[in-house]
This record gives C-alpha cells, sequence and structure tokens, in this order.
C-alpha cells in the first residue's frame, strides 16, 4: 500500500524528532519524504511552533487500520503523550492522510497495547482536515511525484 503520511513535532529538538520519525517509518516500508520542512504556529496556544513535513510509505501492509494502529505504536515510542489532550505540544505527530486504497471510515476495538488511547480507534480516508491544511499541502507538492499516492494530487 501506498500511504501519505504527514509528521509533526513542536517539542524538544523538533528536526531531531521529525528525522527519528522518518526512520521509524523506514521500519513500515520504503519511505520517501518531502524535501520541505514548514514551521507553523501551534494552534494550541500552548507550545512552541512545530516543524512539519510529508512522506510518501510505500508498505506490505494491506490494511490502513493497521497502518494507523503501527503510527500510533511509533508515536508512543517517540515518547508522544496523547494523554495530555487532543492539540497539546508532541514530540512527534504521525497523521495518516490518505492511501491508495478506497476511501473511507472505520472504527474498530483498539488493540491491547493502544486501549491507553481509548476503547475504540477511528480512521478516516483521506484525512478529513489534511486538504486545508498548507503544512501538509505544501511539502506533500514538494515531493517530486505527489501524485504517486494512489493518483491523489493535493490541490493548488
Amino acid at each position: 500500500m501506498k500511504a501519505v503520511i504527514a509528521l509533526g513535532s513542536n517539542l524538544g529538538d523538533r528536526q531531531a524528532h521529525l528525522d527519528a520519525g522518518l526512520a521509524a517509518l523506514r521500519t513500515l516500508g520504503t519511505v520517501v519524504p518531502s524535501p520541505l520542512v514548514m514551521e507553523t504556529p501551534d494552534e494550541s496556544g500552548r507550545g512552541p511552533a512545530y516543524l512539519n513535513t510529508v512522506a510518501i510509505l510505500v508498505a506490505e501492509e494491506t490494511d490502513p487500520r493497521r497502518l494507523l494502529e503501527a503510527l500510533l505504536r511509533l508515536e508512543l515510542a517517540a515518547g508522544r503523550d496523547r494523554g495530555v489532550g487532543r492539540n497539546a505540544p508532541r514530540t512527534l505527530d504521525l497523521d495518516l492522510i490518505t492511501t491508495d486504497g478506497p476511501p473511507g471510515n472505520w472504527t474498530w476495538a483498539a488493540p491491547e497495547d493502544l486501549r491507553a488511547l481509548g476503547a475504540e480507534l477511528t480512521l478516516e480516508l483521506p484525512h478529513p482536515r489534511a486538504f486545508s491544511r498548507p503544512f501538509v499541502l505544501e511539502p506533500w507538492r514538494a515531493l517530486s511525484d505527489p501524485g504517486a499516492c494512489g493518483g491523489v494530487i493535493p490541490r493548488a
């Protein structure tokens, strides 16, 4: 499966967290990162500015739910604390933006190791806010082949 993953960090050494996030994504498959990293303000007002980038991930995984679970595990391993609120500052944020599979909405029971995030996990593809976020669209457009994920090309 090909997937577009948005990465962001606004705590500690933000660039190091993005680099570590890209390295962690490589444990899931082949990664093509965007050449552009953007700085954006923290919308919550509780933390420093974010550094953001986007990557295309080509993974053997074919189920987007399992891919989301893997991304959540990578965030937790990078020190992300989801217990502090939805828009709280974070070491690493990995958002599944879209895949080359069909769009959809899923809700399923969280695996035991992710139960701290809630009894259920949800996923909507494409990500419902991605196409209104310049910090996703601009790095995505900067990829040499932004349409590499199922022909989905971010609007200009």
